[in-house]
């Protein structure tokens, strides 16, 4: 009787799967990795090499705003995969309004803040990317800031001229030409012997005259960066013409008179400083019946 012999049933599996294999069968095609997923592609980060803010008056400082001022605010952004028109532009500031989109866009200050001071504008870059062929599914984000000095310039050199005028007219309170002159700063005038010559006149004021009254009324203020006070040429980023009145006596005769006119003061910004100075002061009398002090 002949043997039988059984097949065991790994080997049957076995050699099906050998069969299967050399069969000429195409490989399966690997499947993609996951959208929303796996490990980005080499990819450099856009940097943001300079963001620029200027104002439209002439001479104008940079990085300089009146209240409900606009500015123009660009940037310039570099990326070596993507073309910087294809990144997204993302404008945020802690004060004021943007307009527009993009690299170059405006940016207007608030109507009302407390002055001077400052703003920060931040700008964030946003590059979208992937493999070649799938989704951007990846990003990169970089961001960078700026500073806007926030002023509200009529109405500080305004303040600046009133204080000086008020300090150097009160009778006989203020004989410290340092307090008087604390809003003076030779060095960022166009001619800084004017700020010398209004020591001068300052000191021999409170030497020479005893004040009895004075009036200081309300002020008119140009700004004309780089320019000059129409009185006497100036020079000065700013103008402030106010009208003053002064009843005083002097020490040295005994005569008493009055004088009525126009102070006319010169100021001057510093962007170092982020603030207004005063250069020169300058009285044209309307009429004098007294003092040749108050006329030269």
């Amino acid at each position: 009787m002949p043997q039988r012999f059984t097949i065991p049933a790994a080997f049957v599996v076995l050699t099906a799967a050998l069969l299967t294999a050399c069969s000429g069968s195409s490989p399966t095609t690997p499947t993609p990795p996951p959208t929303g997923g796996g490990t980005p592609p080499q990819n450099a980060v856009p940097s943001i090499d300079t963001i620029t803010a200027q104002g439209r008056r002439t001479r104008q400082p940079a990085r300089f705003a009146d209240l409900r001022e606009t500015v123009d605010v660009a940037a310039t952004v570099r990326d070596s995969e993507t073309s910087i028109d294809e990144l997204v532009y993302q404008w945020s500031a802690t004060a004021g309004t943007f307009t527009g989109s993009g690299r170059n866009v405006t940016w207007t200050a608030p109507a009302s803040a407390a002055t001077p001071g400052s703003v920060t504008i931040t700008l964030k870059v946003i590059e979208n990317y992937g493999h070649p062929g799938q989704p951007k599914n990846f990003s990169h984000e970089v961001t960078g800031t700026q500073t806007i000095a926030l002023h509200d310039s009529a109405r500080e050199v305004g303040e600046m001229s009133r204080r000086f005028l008020t300090e150097f007219s009160k009778p006989q309170t203020n004989q410290q030409w340092q307090d008087i002159m604390k809003d003076f700063k030779a060095s960022v005038c166009r001619q800084p012997a004017l700020v010398d010559d209004e020591k001068e006149d300052v000191i021999r004021h409170y030497t020479n005259y005893v004040m009895h009254s004075y009036e200081i009324r309300p002020e008119a203020v140009n700004v004309h960066f780089g320019g000059a006070c129409a009185f006497r040429n100036r020079p000065g980023d700013a103008c402030a013409i106010v009208p003053v009145f002064w009843d005083s006596t002097d020490r040295r005769t005994g005569s008493r008179g009055t004088a009525t006119g126009l102070d006319h003061i010169a100021a001057a910004y510093s962007p170092t400083d982020s603030r207004w100075w005063l250069c020169s002061s300058d009285f044209e009398p309307i009429s004098s019946f007294g003092h040749s002090f108050y006329s030269r």
